[in-house]
């Protein structure tokens, strides 16, 4: 579900607590300073690991589960990274596997890519520390594998970004997810770890739900399964890569971006939002009686144009499933956004003014968000 509408109801139905002002919970200080709150925040690689295991069992080639520690690290580094300036961020892993088919080179794969993200990105001022984690045996629940982590630490108040700040008036800033930053080793396809469910099912061909069962939930309807004419080491014409490479080229970080456009631009950035669940309609949890209008969008990487086509899905969907090339928006005053977006392409990440926030007509509490490209007009409401 893009919109996680069940998940809403859930929580709402349990009593639990939500913040609908940053992405992550903020809890009272671990340290127990009144000037600082303290995190602790979950997330993962998603379906995006059936990807490696189909293209694991193609090749016999182990080194296709790297990227799922860059996916699960980076949808839980940039979830707080939105925060503003955290500190004391410490990872923990989470590995859930069925052993019979999943094997521990497997695993060492993954733990060491862990490593090596820890020194590459702390080339870029990026740092954290891994704490461990836990990896689990557990083929009765889990078909194949699963990877998530999480991310704790701490951040002064005074460091803190509310999306309760984005205001009638901000430029949105949107930053690509596609092309080479200059701490990757090889070109994005931009495609995130969102959405890859629907990803798989409009691309991959039907023969992988008979040859390796593992890889689809047995109560889902079968003709809405693998519906698609490629296998993973396919290269469909245009995408420049085969569809694995494209499907599993890790999530990119944002941080050493917001980190620059921090220090130079704090008092002129509202907020930042991190595009993953809901896509370019994500915005609408945040904030209040705006209307967020992206008009002028960064163009569509390949992957999501084969998606569409492949798939004969409604843009309007795409732009609620997958971020189509900006997975980070900066809500920011009209003065700064040129010099964000020079920091970002300095880095190696194409950047543009994608949209403006305006004053939402129909609501003084609820929010509106209207993508507009040469596919059509679009408009998203909760």
């Amino acid at each position: 579900s893009a919109s996680k509408a069940g998940l809403h109801r859930a929580l709402e139905k349990s009593g639990a607590s939500t913040s609908h002002s940053h992405f992550a919970q903020l809890v009272r200080d671990f340290a127990g300073d009144p000037n600082y709150y303290s995190f602790v925040h979950c997330d993962g690689a998603g379906t995006k690991s059936i990807v490696s295991y189909l293209a694991f069992k193609e090749t016999g080639d182990t080194s296709w589960f790297s990227g799922l520690a860059q996916d699960a690290l980076v949808m839980n580094l940039d979830d707080v990274i939105c925060l503003g300036k955290p500190e004391g961020l410490v990872v923990s892993n989470l590995i859930n596997r069925n052993s019979s088919l999943v094997n521990d080179d497997i695993l060492s794969e993954i733990i060491a890519a862990y490593m090596r993200l820890q020194a590459d990105l702390a080339k870029y001022g990026v740092t954290f520390d891994l704490g461990g984690g836990e990896t689990a045996d557990c083929g009765d629940i889990t078909r194949t594998i699963a990877v998530d982590a999480v991310i704790a630490g701490r951040i002064a108040k005074e460091n803190l970004l509310s999306t309760d700040n984005i205001a009638p008036g901000n430029l949105i800033v949107g930053l690509s997810g596609a092309g080479q930053a200059n701490w990757e080793k090889t070109p994005n396809s931009g495609i995130g770890s969102n959405g890859l469910t629907l990803a798989r099912h409009t691309l991959l061909q039907n023969s992988y739900a008979k040859q390796f069962p593992e890889v689809v939930d047995p109560e889902v309807d079968s003709s809405a399964i693998y519906q698609g004419p490629f296998s993973v080491l396919d290269k469909p014409s245009g995408l420049g890569s085969s569809v694995a490479e494209a499907l599993l080229s890790p999530t990119r970080t944002f941080a050493p971006v917001l980190l620059g456009a921090f220090e130079k631009y704090w008092d002129s950035i509202n907020a930042c939002i991190h595009v993953s669940g809901g896509a370019l309609s994500k915005v609408l949890r945040f904030g209040k009686g705006n209307h967020y209008i992206k008009n002028d969008l960064i163009d569509a990487p390949e992957i999501f144009k084969l998606i569409q086509k492949t798939g004969d899905i409604s843009w309007q969907e795409m732009y609620q499933v997958f971020n189509m090339g900006q997975r980070m928006e900066i809500y920011c005053d009209s003065a700064a956004a040129e010099g964000i977006i020079a920091i970002s392409k300095s880095l190696g990440v194409d950047a543009k003014i994608i949209g403006h926030v305006e004053e939402n007509s129909e609501s003084k509490t609820e929010n509106r968000v209207t993508v507009e490209s040469g596919e059509g007009k679009f408009t998203y409401t909760l």
